[in-house]
């Protein structure tokens, strides 16, 4: 509810403080026999729609309501029920906020999923359990997508330019460059297998040695999917391709460094992306054609030398 509120006076909102707030309003209140406090979706979006703009307003509202109860109290029951519930009609009506179930509709089918799932449930079962239907099934959504990987294949021109590959270039004879860009998690890990293994059996078929996969783009890592890996490059090893990991991120590094990576993995075939003069993935690609006795055409002036290596990925 203070989400929703906050999208309209674009007022700043600490999830983790609001909820910390409450768990502690309620952990002292259980010491006092205090009924339980929490936020409420139809008596916020009135006291919003009634006009109140801070803190105080609930308080007064609280007051208020006391006072009315002790006063007034037994003739709460001439209330015509009826007159309640036409009062709730209108309070859900204006609560319905139809420019942003538009725009979710519009976004993309994830979304309209979403909100169609969770207004179900508040009708059918609960407003409370609908909540958390929608983050549950937000939550399986989310999983298979997440979990696709992609994988691209670069290569390095005459003029020492890493790029991605286009149709009309030729096959590489030396050494072989792959991009992988997604969730290194245990979702990921059948996806990961599978480029792994179309890796290993290009390199078979092309009768290369050496290998460079930058993992620049990968995101958060997790044991299963570093396992994965580093099965990976055990079976390389024993195969004979070496196998050059560039663009490895801090939190990957870390990983690898508590997994007991560099016990085994040669240092020289670890990149990590560091501010230098020449990115991870420029080392890398020169350290491979370095140890495969390849060279790599000329720079713009035309000279031979080590310099002037750039990337477009």
């Amino acid at each position: 509810m203070a989400k929703s509120i906050a999208c309209y006076t674009r007022q700043p909102l600490d999830y983790n403080r609001q909820c910390l707030a409450e768990g502690i309003a309620n952990l002292g209140g259980g010491f006092f026999q205090c009924l339980p406090g929490s936020g409420s979706l139809t008596r916020s979006s009135i006291n919003f729609q009634a006009g109140g703009v801070t803190r105080m307003s609930g308080i007064y509202s609280g007051l208020i309501v006391a006072v009315v109860v002790l006063l007034f109290g037994p003739y709460a029951r001439f209330i015509p029920k009826a007159a309640l519930a036409g009062l709730l009609f209108i309070t859900a009506a204006r609560l319905i906020d139809w420019q942003r179930l538009g725009y979710a509709f519009r976004a993309s089918w994830f979304d309209a999923l979403l909100v169609l799932i969770t207004a179900l449930s508040a009708i059918f079962i609960s407003v409370d359990e609908s909540i958390l239907i929608g983050v549950a099934v937000s939550i399986i959504i989310f999983v298979p997508r997440a979990s696709k990987m992609t994988i691209r294949e670069l290569v390095v021109t005459p003029e020492r330019m890493v790029r991605e590959r286009q149709p009309q270039d030729t096959p590489a004879n030396a050494v072989l460059i792959y991009d992988i860009e997604g969730e290194l998690f245990f979702g990921a890990a059948p996806e990961l297998d599978r480029y792994l293994d179309e890796l290993k059996e290009k390199t078979l078929e092309a009768n290369i040695h050496f290998l460079v996969i930058r993992l620049r783009r990968t995101r958060n890592p997790d044991v299963v999917a570093i396992e994965h890996l580093e099965r990976f490059l055990r079976d390389a090893e024993k195969n004979g391709l070496t196998v050059l990991l560039a663009g490895v991120r801090p939190d990957l590094a870390k990983i690898f460094n508590n997994a007991g990576f560099f016990d085994w993995l040669p240092a020289e075939q670890v990149f990590l992306e560091e501010d230098e003069q020449y990115s991870a993935t420029i080392r890398a690609v020169k350290q491979a054609y370095k140890l495969s006795g390849q060279s790599i055409g000329k720079n713009k002036a035309g000279q031979d030398t080590d310099e002037d290596w750039y990337y477009l990925i």
